[in-house]
């Protein structure tokens, strides 16, 4: 584990504070999704492309929003390739990261 995660008086540190990975901000708004969003349609997840905007500190809130912005239908029926783009916040409202994800979904049976 790199010291500025667990050193809040890290010398050196370019950000004050004691920083969260950028990965577990990713993978907490992930678990979220996964229990409001894509709970049961969810197949794969096939590609991701994430970028850190701020830092997020330990005792921060985070909170996300979700747009789909291309839904494919794939050739086997009742599969579609959505993409989305992923928006995280703290508690501030200052976005902190932003990613955008391609998933396998099943449709409707």
């Amino acid at each position: 584990v790199e010291a500025i995660f667990i050193d809040a008086d890290y010398p050196g540190k370019a950000i004050p504070g004691r920083l969260a990975p950028a990965a577990l901000t990713q993978c907490l708004i992930e678990g979220l999704l996964f229990q409001s969003v894509i709970q049961g349609v969810g197949q794969a997840l096939l590609e991701m492309q994430m970028k850190a905007l701020g830092p997020v500190r330990v005792g921060d809130s985070i909170r996300a929003t979700l747009k789909i912005t291309e839904i494919r239908p794939t050739s086997k029926n009742n599969r579609a390739i959505v993409t989305s783009r992923v928006l995280v916040f703290n508690q501030n409202d200052e976005a902190v990261m932003e990613y955008v994800v391609k998933r396998m979904v099943a449709g409707r049976h």
